[in-house]
């Protein structure tokens, strides 16, 4: 008897069916999109200049319940926050970790800045750093060439008699003052406020219930340097183990205090000779004109205290069962803020760590009911010897193996690949014989 003919497939169709055959393969590929069971990330050091940030990069690890994944360099070099003046010398470290113990997500950061010499630790320790010498960082200057007198703030407090007899002689004396504000303004230069550290660092661990983390922060300070022969005046020393989002309140007050008193003595060397015609009123008026022109210049220089400097210790955000922890966040004119613009931002040693979860692999199929030795195994009588009727490709050697059924999932992969290679070859060797009738 004669067969019927088979029908002729196109081409197009036999690749069709091979890739369709190709994308099943594909979709039943495990952890081909698995969520991360545990995760955190680590970045040393962020310099943000006119609104332009450049960091240290960032270490990043990511456990998808199989293997661990980690991403970055650990102890990135100075020179990676290229041609800028801020810092030149130090040590950076940057670590991350992500583990699943007893299918439990587990993870741990840690991040920060020290001196030439300091040496770096595990990130399984804790904290990554132990100190070296220190290290300094220029988080930008004053601005003291824009402070001016106005008239009428240099007779305040004068009775209308003294002031009608100050009227011939204002011009030169408002003339003199801000020369005298100048002179000192120019010998001092434009202060910088500087950061003095050991070491700077945070740390953070997760687990599938929390997350905690700290800072360190040794032998750190503030400090504004002034040219000689004022130097350096210290503002601030910062707890070596700060709470959470501790808020730096700097002295900047000693800084109007140093000016004030350089202006007082400038000042009544220049108003005592110009004034010297008015007799015996003079060292009253001269008196109230140092505290109206020093009261003057402080207003102008109040937003030195009250806006050059935002500093945060050991800033923590908490999320679900997740926390990001920064050793140290400074900000340099913050009210620049109010137009878009940051000046200079500073931060040191972020961590993060979490959300972790628990590690949910494919479950084993149900055990098969037990039997008797000795009896016939059949449908309408369980037992007797082990016989079994079909055996799940892999399964039953997979079982005494491993008991969360990832081999079980792998071998049944293969299997699909392999069948759906050989059904891909199977179309191509009929295309080939159509071919070739």
């Amino acid at each position: 008897m004669r067969l019927p003919p088979v029908p002729s497939l196109r081409p197009r169709s036999v690749l069709a069916l091979a890739g369709a055959g190709a994308l099943v393969a594909l979709a039943a590929a495990p952890g081909m999109a698995a969520e991360p069971v545990a995760q955190s990330d680590a970045t040393a050091l962020v310099l943000t200049v006119a609104s332009t940030p450049t960091d240290s990069g960032t270490v990043k690890a990511v456990h998808d319940g199989r293997r661990e994944t980690v991403t970055g360099t650990q102890d990135p070099l100075i020179t990676v926050l290229g041609n800028q003046p801020f810092i030149n010398a130090g040590t950076l470290s940057q670590d991350a970790t992500a583990t699943v113990v007893q299918r439990n997500g587990r993870s741990a950061a840690c991040a920060g800045l020290a001196g030439d010499g300091a040496t770096l630790v595990s990130v399984d320790e804790g904290f990554c750093l132990t100190p070296g010498d220190n290290a300094t960082i220029n988080a930008g200057t004053f601005e003291l060439g824009d402070v001016t007198l106005i008239q009428s703030d240099l007779l305040a407090g004068l009775d209308a008699q003294l002031q009608a007899l100050l009227q011939p002689l204002l011009n030169p004396v408002l003339g003199g003052a801000q020369t005298a504000v100048q002179t000192l303004l120019t010998a001092l230069g434009d202060p910088s406020v500087v950061l003095d550290l050991g070491t700077v660092q945070s740390q953070c661990t997760a687990t599938t219930t929390g997350a905690e983390g700290d800072s360190q922060l040794t032998d750190a300070g503030l400090f504004v340097q002034f040219p000689a022969p004022v130097g350096r005046l210290a503002l601030v020393n910062f707890p070596t183990n700060p709470p959470p989002n501790t808020k730096v309140l700097t002295d900047l007050d000693v800084v109007l205090e140093t000016i004030s008193d350089g202006l007082e003595t400038q000042l009544t060397t220049t108003l005592g000779g110009i004034l010297a015609p008015l007799g015996g009123a003079a060292d009253q008026i001269v008196n109230t004109l140092n505290a109206n022109i020093i009261s003057a210049v402080a207003d102008q220089l109040g937003p030195l205290e009250e806006n050059i400097l935002d500093v945060t210790l050991n800033k923590q955000t908490r999320g679900d069962r997740s926390i990001e922890v920064t050793a140290l966040d400074l900000s340099l004119l913050p009210a620049a803020a109010d137009f878009g613009v940051e000046l200079v931002g500073l931060e040191i040693g972020r961590s993060s760590c979490g959300t972790n979860s628990r590690f949910a692999p494919p479950t084993d199929p149900p055990a098969d009911p037990p039997t008797t030795p000795g009896t016939p195994s059949t449908p309408g009588n369980p037992g007797g010897p082990d016989v079994p009727t079909s055996v799940p490709a892999g399964e039953s050697n997979a079982a005494s193996v491993t008991t969360d059924g990832a081999i079980n999932g792998q071998i049944a992969t293969v299997a699909i690949v392999v069948m759906t290679l050989l059904a891909a070859a199977g179309g191509i060797h009929t295309f080939r014989r159509v071919l070739g009738s």
